[in-house]
């Protein structure tokens, strides 16, 4: 089990050796329902089992994307949801196009969450910062709802002094939450692609 923000930094540290041609990745195996653990599911609530089944897969991706991780996720160790009793099980699948051919690719990290509290923009705005503590501390720029689910935000978000930057859009229906973020080393992330990544996986709903 890996903190969403140690998938995340993992990829970026990844992505800057393969740039310098210092390593290179192996996709790994996709998880299965059978990964993530069992949380009591209120009458009506969506099962922590059914996660894997919200996840997008490489097909839903353009060519050249390749799975780094996907299996059961948690919130950092300082993030107060962990002692939350509402909070109910995450989910994460994180794909990138980086290679040798192509050092600046993006790399997509899609974050699924059950959470029996009701989608609010407050409440997305929460979830982002307790799931992305490094993250939401770097400079934010609201940007306008993308209009997503029941409720949704977004951000563009830049590393001081660098070209690290991406964008990123919290959405949720019911008692299922997603953050999708994407980024790149060069400054050339793609907000419009993330949009239509975020669109699929709110499709896939209950």
């Amino acid at each position: 089990m890996r903190p969403v923000w140690y998938i995340l930094m993992a990829g970026l540290l990844a992505g800057v050796l393969i740039s310098c041609g210092c390593t290179s990745q192996a996709p790994a195996p996709p998880a299965t329902a059978a990964g993530v653990s069992p949380m009591a599911t209120p009458s009506g609530g969506t099962s922590p089992l059914s996660l894997p089944r919200l996840a997008l897969d490489l097909s839903f991706y353009p060519e050249g994307f390749e799975l780094i991780y996907a299996g059961e996720t948690e919130p950092p160790s300082e993030s107060s949801l962990l002692s939350d009793p509402s909070y109910r099980g995450g989910y994460s699948v994180t794909v990138s196009n980086e290679s040798a051919d192509f050092p600046t690719g993006e790399i997509v990290d899609q974050i699924i969450l059950i959470y029996d509290e009701p989608v609010t923009h407050e409440r997305l705005a929460t979830i982002f910062a307790e799931n992305y503590p490094e993250l939401s501390r770097w400079p934010l720029s609201p940007l306008p709802d993308p209009g997503i689910g029941e409720a949704s935000i977004a951000y563009h978000f830049a590393y001081p002094e660098t070209t690290l930057s991406g964008y990123t859009i919290i959405f949720g229906k019911g008692d299922v939450y997603q953050i999708v973020t994407t980024m790149t080393g060069d400054g050339t992330a793609d907000y419009g692609f993330l949009q239509e990544i975020a669109r699929k996986a709110a499709a896939k709903f209950p």
